[in-house]
């Protein structure tokens, strides 16, 4: 009896271990301008401050542009990204990405110098 209560123990201990290392998961998130889109390889990569980093997107990912959910396809070069992700396995696995489209450029008409002929 008392083995077997020594075991249980065990048991218990090793699971809640495990329990606790799974749950370590950190989400990370990144913002910068998106450099490249490969909807084929499900990655998106955004030039951040410390260079581009590459980020895996799959069917749970969560892309939205202007509150609408919208396809991998439809993210483009140059469009601002904010990415939350984890690390796993020595890829970025994206969980959510935030897109925008850049902001057009506004030129300023001239001022008028007020002088008449």
């Amino acid at each position: 009896m008392r083995k077997l209560s020594i075991s249980a123990l065990i048991l218990c201990l090793i699971l809640g271990t495990a329990v606790v290392a799974m749950a370590k998961t950190t989400t990370h998130m990144a913002k910068g301008t998106v450099s490249s889109v490969d909807p084929t390889a499900n990655s998106l990569t955004v030039k951040v401050k410390t260079g581009d980093e590459t980020f895996m997107v799959s069917t749970t990912t969560k892309i939205t542009e202007a509150g609408k959910t919208i396809p991998l396809a439809d993210v483009k070069t140059g469009d601002s990204a904010q990415v939350w992700y984890t690390e796993n396995a020595g890829k970025n696995d994206a969980s959510k990405v935030v897109v925008h489209a850049p902001k057009a450029k506004t030129t300023k008409p001239a001022a008028k110098s007020g002088k008449t002929r």
